[in-house]
């Protein structure tokens, strides 16, 4: 794929849980692979979090309701 295509498909993209790759204009101004490439990881990582974030919230209610 040329490097217009990847982006299109990229903007066009929804992760596991819907959403969108988190800076558009980033995947816009993109000039190499390379830089989709590190858009792609951003996004992973930014993922990572979201369910780190999500295991800490039902860790502390775990904690509340004394089930922990």
């Amino acid at each position: 794929m040329t490097i217009p295509q990847i982006k299109k498909k990229m903007l066009e993209y929804q992760d596991f849980y819907g959403g969108d790759f988190i800076n558009s204009d980033e995947i816009k101004n993109a000039k190499t692979l390379d830089d989709l490439k590190e858009i792609t990881e951003k996004h992973r990582h930014f993922m990572e979090n979201m369910l780190s974030d999500a295991n800490a919230h039902l860790d502390n209610f775990k904690r509340e309701i004394g089930i922990y």
